[in-house]
């Protein structure tokens, strides 16, 4: 097993400096003004420093640091922001286990051969977390969870952390046991006993230990040798994904509204593709400019996450609605998500239809791993000698411009075929 444990310190208030960087080095409370009563949501090292902590009220908060900047709590917003992340780190892989706001556990066993070297990993998946929510994250690579969570909190400044297999108790040793998880009373008697760090820890007799702690006890001290065989708990996945797109100048062609309910079902069927999903209720949304809204759905006959079926039903659900106002904005769903199943395939199938198979499985890869995950192996010269100068492999495109073109071929074609319809009536 190899787990990745994804870190983001002080999301709130990452996420609140991210879109106000004036509150960079600033000492900020985050839970409300003053006055409120309530309590310290998250608070940033500056304020820390002037000894205000985590629930405690506001208003001793404001007495130990009058300096502070306040700020109401977002948890809507701090919660959507987590949702990026997620969906960032799941195009890396489906099993990810949130661990409070802003960190997460990740399987990543098996990925060698696509990202290379445990170091080249951790630094994509702390660039695909950034690109998605302009946050900077830590990321820690081990053998087991703990030691993971250990090295992306309290490693070395670097964004990436590894431990190599057999490293984690020479890792854990000078780590200090507040860490491990135990409770109060436990941390009070090995204060008493002088017991610092997880290397001292480590080395009592586990028969002692036990017997002095009970379980509690035995846990941590396994995890203190670097011990943990606990597995990535997946999460539950999302009932359904939506898109929204905002019109700077309010539109009333037909056209447009379709092109781009097109392009952001696309977008939401890539985020299934690389999940493996698919999709059975379609829903589109508009809002009007005269503050209105108006919402519709289609049920499909089986689950799907063909672009030729939903871009159909996108466009029948735009075309139903009865536009007597402009549209300034347009959002598709796609709902009653589950995990993709296999399918029995036909005895003797068409070449039409194998060549649509073989488009839609590309189209699953490609919206997983990019444009650039093929590879053309080209014949140079048939009678050499040496089998690496028989043949060599360049960045195949045509396979991917092929599924584009076709997808542009049903689209003009579901467009004349309205076009039929409309003359027709």
């Amino acid at each position: 097993m190899k787990v990745a444990y994804v870190f983001v310190p002080h999301f709130p208030l990452a996420v609140e400096r991210e879109e106000d960087p004036s509150l960079q080095g600033q000492a900020v409370v985050i839970g409300g003004l003053p006055h409120e009563r309530e309590r310290v949501y998250e608070l940033s090292p500056e304020a820390f420093e002037q000894g205000v902590e985590k629930g405690m009220s506001l208003r001793q908060a404001e007495e130990l640091c009058p300096e502070a900047i306040f700020l109401p709590t977002r948890e809507e917003r701090y919660i959507s922001a987590f949702e990026e992340m997620l969906s960032a780190l799941e195009t890396f892989s489906p099993l990810l286990e949130p661990h409070g706001l802003g960190s997460t556990y990740l399987e990543v066993s098996g990925l060698e051969r696509l990202y290379g070297p445990d170091e080249r990993l951790g630094r994509n998946i702390a660039r695909s977390v950034t690109e998605a929510t302009n946050l900077l994250v830590r990321v820690g690579i081990a053998r087991s969870k703990f030691t993971a969570k250990i090295a992306a909190i309290e490693g070395a400044s670097e964004s990436v952390l590894i431990i190599a297999r057999g490293d984690d108790r020479r890792f854990l040793k000078e780590m200090p046991v507040t860490l491990l998880p135990m409770g109060e009373e436990m941390q009070g008697r090995l204060q008493l006993l002088g017991i610092r760090t997880m290397g001292q820890f480590a080395s009592l007799p586990a028969s002692a230990v036990l017997a002095q702690f009970g379980l509690e006890g035995r846990r941590s001290h396994q995890l203190a040798r670097g011990r943990d065989g606990s597995r990535v708990v997946g999460r539950r996945m999302r009932g359904s994904q939506e898109m929204e797109h905002r019109f700077e100048d309010p539109v009333e062609g037909m056209q447009v509204l379709q092109t781009t309910a097109k392009q952001l079902g696309n977008q939401l069927l890539a985020r299934l593709h690389s999940r493996g999903q698919v999709c059975g209720r379609i829903g589109v949304a508009l809002q009007f400019d005269t503050g209105e809204g108006e919402e519709t759905h289609i049920a499909l006959s089986e689950p799907s996450a063909d672009e030729h079926k939903v871009g159909l039903a996108v466009e029948r659900l735009v075309s139903s609605f009865d536009y007597g106002d402009r549209v300034s904005a347009l959002r598709v769903s796609l709902g009653e998500l589950k995990q993709g199943k296999g399918h029995q395939l036909a005895l003797f199938p068409t070449r039409t239809l194998r060549k649509r198979r073989i488009d839609r499985a590309m189209a699953n890869i490609v919206g997983k791993y990019g444009p650039g995950c093929f590879l053309e192996a080209r014949l140079l010269d048939l009678h050499a000698i040496l089998p690496e100068r028989r043949f060599t492999l360049l960045r195949h495109q045509a396979s991917v411009e092929r599924i584009a073109v076709r997808t542009r071929h049903d689209q003009a074609l579901s467009t004349s075929t309205k076009h039929r319809v409309h003359e027709w009536r």
